[in-house]
Formats: structure tokens, C-alpha cells, sequence
């Protein structure tokens, strides 16, 4: 009969482009842990070169997920994250939207994502003895989420935005009884 042979056809493409996205997608998440790692090593030079290939890997997805931009935000999440660390971890700043280069709901997830990291820097530099240090770190914790924290959207919108303020929340509080100590 045919009903159905050129939907096939298309859905087989479809699928096709798919596979192809998640196994870039993966790769980019891949090189922004690494970047991150290397951020929390002090390689800044090594998670700008990791956190370059991960952006033209997603440069290269955008281009491919016509139809399947749901696919993008992990991965730019992940992206906006290592950036954002890398900014204040190298630079003392948190970088822009504009200067990540990611869409609105993958920037706001991805500065939430970000105060994790900065917790774990800050206890690294507590740990260290550099108490200074520790609390410059937390006072960017402290912006992001003064920023981030009063957002309120609908989950159909950001599905993740209420879970990930309420870690961050967990997290700023946590490394403020830290530095009370």
C-alpha cells in the first residue's frame, strides 16, 4: 500500500541524525568535565583548549538538530558551566551571556551547575589555609545565586530550574557554615 513509506523514510533520517547528535553530545559533555578538571588543577590554558573543541562540537550539533533542539540544552548547560567556571577561576569573573555563547535556559543551568564547582574550590582553598581566598570565591557563589535564585518558570519551560536552585541553595548555605567556622 505505501501509507506509511516516505514517513519511514523520513523518521529512518531522522533517527540517523539523532544517533549522530547523542554520540556529540557525549563527546562535548566529555571535554567540558575535563575542562572543569583541569580548571580545578590550575591548567587554565588546557580547559580553554578542551572547553574550545566542546564548543565547536556544539557549534557543529546546532547546525545538525534542526528539529531536535531539546538535545542541545544538556551539553550547553555543561558548556555554559566550564565557561563560567573557567571565568572566575582564571579571570575573578563571571562571564556573560553573550561572551558563553549559549541560549538563555543552558546559561541560567549552567551558573547554577557552576556553584558546585565554586563550593569545591572554595573548600580546596580553606583547606589550604587561603581564607581569603575561600571567601572571595564564595561572595561570586553568593552573586550567581542572587541572581539565579528568584527566577521562577514553569517546568514545561526549565524543567530542571527548581531542583537545581534548591541544590544551590543546599550549597551556598553549606559553604557559608564553612566560612563561619
Amino acid at each position: 500500500m505505501g501509507l506509511v513509506s516516505d514517513i519511514e523514510k523520513r523518521l529512518l533520517e531522522k533517527e540517523r541524525r539523532l544517533d549522530s547528535l547523542i554520540v556529540k553530545e557525549r563527546e562535548a559533555v566529555r571535554l567540558c568535565a575535563k575542562a572543569i578538571k583541569e580548571v580545578h588543577l590550575g591548567n587554565f590554558e588546557e580547559a580553554e583548549k578542551l572547553l574550545a573543541e566542546a564548543g565547536r562540537i556544539l557549534e557543529g550539533m546546532g547546525k545538525e538538530a534542526s528539529g531536535m533542539e531539546k538535545r542541545m540544552s544538556h551539553p550547553n548547560a555543561e558548556y555554559a558551566e566550564g565557561m563560567v567556571y573557567l571565568g572566575i577561576a582564571r579571570d575573578g569573573k563571571i562571564l556573560s551571556q553573550e561572551e558563553v555563547g549559549v541560549g538563555d535556559e543552558s546559561y541560567v543551568d549552567g551558573l547554577l551547575d557552576c556553584m558546585g564547582e565554586l563550593k569545591r574550590r572554595m573548600f580546596d582553598h580553606l583547606r589550604k589555609g587561603e581564607r581569603g581566598e575561600a571567601e572571595r570565591i564564595f561572595g561570586f557563589m553568593e552573586m550567581i545565586f542572587a541572581e539565579v535564585g528568584p527566577l521562577h518558570f514553569s517546568g514545561a519551560l526549565m524543567p530542571e530550574l527548581r531542583r537545581k536552585q534548591d541544590v544551590g541553595r543546599a550549597q551556598l548555605e553549606d559553604a557559608r557554615g564553612k566560612l563561619i567556622r
